[in-house]
Formats: C-alpha cells, sequence, structure tokens
C-alpha cells in the first residue's frame, strides 16, 4: 500500500474491525488492548493501530492511560443510564426537527421506509439465529434510528445523535449474551413508530419512540 487512499482504506477497515469486535465482546469490557497481539490479529502496522484505537477512544469505546496503554472501555450501569437520558433528548429532538421540516419531507419518509424494510428482514432473520445475524441486525437498528433525525436540518444534532447510538448499541449487542432478543416486541414497535411518522402523529412518536429508548435501562449487566 503506497497510497494515501490505500492507507486510508487500510485503516478504515482496521477500524470497523476493532469497532465490530468491541461491540460484540470479542474484545471483552476492559479488555487490554496490546498492540503486537493486534497487529498479528488485524493484519496492519503498529503505527496504523495507534491512530485507529485513537480514533477509538475518541468515540469512546477505548480509554487510554499514560504508561498503561490502550483498553477496552467498561460498561456499567451508570454509563448505560447516561447513554439512555442524552438518547432520549437527541433522538426526541431530532425527530421533533424532522417532523416539523417541510423541506425534502417525502424523501426523508421514503428514506424511513427503506431503512425499517432492511431493519425488518434484519429482525426476522434475528429471531432465526442470533449469533448468525447480530453484526447486520445492528447496523441496520442504528441506521432506522439515525434516519429518523435525519431531516432536522442540523449536522451537529445528527453527529452527536450518532455518536450516543453507537455506543448504547454496543451494550444491545453485548446483552444478546444474557439475554435472547426481544423479537416480535421490538419489531412490532419500530413498525408502529413507522407508522406514526407517517401519519405525522408527533405526539403519539414522541411517547413510543421515549417509551422504546427506555426499555434499554432494561438491558442485564
Amino acid at each position: 500500500m503506497n497510497t494515501a487512499v490505500d492507507r486510508k482504506l487500510v485503516g478504515q477497515t482496521a477500524y470497523e474491525s476493532l469497532r465490530n469486535d468491541i461491540v460484540t465482546g470479542k474484545l471483552g469490557p476492559g479488555q487490554k488492548l496490546k498492540l503486537n497481539e493486534l497487529r498479528s490479529s488485524y493484519g496492519v502496522s503498529v503505527n496504523t493501530l495507534r491512530e485507529t484505537l485513537m480514533r477509538l477512544v475518541s468515540d469512546g469505546f477505548v480509554a487510554f492511560e499514560d504508561q498503561k496503554g490502550f483498553r477496552v472501555n467498561p460498561v456499567s450501569v451508570s454509563d448505560l443510564d447516561e447513554l439512555i437520558e442524552l438518547r432520549v433528548q437527541l433522538e426526541i429532538l431530532g425527530l421533533q426537527k424532522s417532523m416539523a421540516n417541510s423541506q425534502n419531507r417525502m424523501d426523508w419518509k421514503s428514506a424511513l421506509i427503506s431503512a425499517h424494510y432492511r431493519l425488518s428482514c434484519m429482525e426476522k432473520l434475528m429471531m432465526e439465529n442470533e449469533s448468525a445475524h447480530a453484526r447486520e441486525w445492528e447496523k441496520a437498528d442504528r441506521d432506522f434510528h439515525m434516519t429518523i433525525v435525519s431531516n432536522c436540518g442540523s449536522s451537529q444534532l445528527i453527529r452527536y445523535h450518532g455518536s450516543v447510538l453507537e455506543l448504547f448499541m454496543r451494550y444491545q449487542v453485548l446483552a444478546l449474551k444474557k439475554r435472547p432478543f426481544r423479537g416480535d416486541a421490538v419489531a412490532d414497535e419500530h413498525q408502529q413508530l413507522l407508522q406514526l411518522v407517517l401519519d405525522d402523529q408527533l405526539d403519539a412518536a414522541q411517547a413510543l419512540l421515549t417509551e422504546h429508548i427506555n426499555k434499554g435501562s432494561e438491558l442485564p449487566l
């Protein structure tokens, strides 16, 4: 790899692989991340690993301490509660602004229908085999909720919401190791939420979305 583009692609691939392994628990909460071991596992240089891990530090998945190096961020009830509170505030605000924004409304609703279709397909696959589809389901769930706020007209809100949502989804995926996927119940919530948004029922959509997100506090840790 000699070009800047090639190096960027290698770094992005390493980032996505490491992030996925943290989200799914292959790299467990609190686990020390040793550069030499990671270099062998992910097939990238130490310099690329350092850059990738610092990006994961910035995104909240990894912690770094002088003299101690890198470690997967731990999980805790207090951290989950904080993420839920932030997600409710950001996602509800994003929903309000997206529904109030008349510009590109039809395109937004079309994108929401498309994102929900993919999510519903992944939910059916998850009910058949969680372990085989957890990665794709996590992305589909995340994409659906990111689409909800995508018409808000605020790039900052979208960015902060996306960051909080990614950290929250880590808890969702890790929870699969301790309790089964919610299946039909969560699929029904997503279907109802979609329909309320399409019907411009803001108050009901806000109430359902708030309830839906707050069920994250029931995750086993």
